[in-house]
């Protein structure tokens, strides 16, 4: 392997620590969002997802950076594996234990942002209900409101 292919090659196993770095983060920050509705400490989330945009952002330009460093080594449009297969015994060591990590973060934030939408839902559906009650409307379990008076407001109070 000449001196240039290698320096790619270094570079594209740091841009691939750094995605499995930045996806560990974004995880972790859907894991506080799921912490922080559960806890009904809604206050926080707008913090949350700001830091969430950045590091999303941060997330595309190494994507971009990784497409192109990829398309040097000759491996454009090739999934992680397919790379694993075409890669050489010593880009094959070099990169096999990045790839497995950056798949296990990308698994982790899978299931952290499920956790976070599931939760933030119900959360919504809680409030949804509140205002509901508020408002002299009733909640439908499908997901809408019943703008008619409950049942139990045309009933008077009368002694018998």
């Amino acid at each position: 392997m000449d001196s240039n292919t290698r320096d790619t090659l270094d570079k594209f196993a740091s841009v691939i620590r750094e995605l499995t770095d930045t996806a560990g983060n974004i995880a972790h920050i859907e894991e506080q969002k799921v912490v922080a509705a559960s806890e009904k400490r809604h206050q926080l989330m707008d913090a949350f997802i700001q830091d969430e945009q950045a590091q999303i952002l941060r997330l595309r330009g190494l994507e971009q950076r990784r497409l192109r460093l990829a398309d040097s080594l000759g491996w454009k449009s090739l999934t992680f594996r397919q790379i694993l297969e075409k890669a050489g015994p010593e880009e094959h060591t070099l990169l096999q234990p990045l790839l497995l990590e950056l798949e296990r973060q990308l698994k982790r934030l899978e299931q952290a942002r499920g956790n976070a939408e599931l939760i933030i839902h119900t959360r919504l559906q809680e409030i949804q209900i509140l205002l509901a009650r508020e408002q002299g409307s009733s909640y439908v379990n499908t997901g809408n409101m019943n703008l008619s008076p409950p049942a139990r407001a045309k009933l008077q109070d009368k002694y018998v």
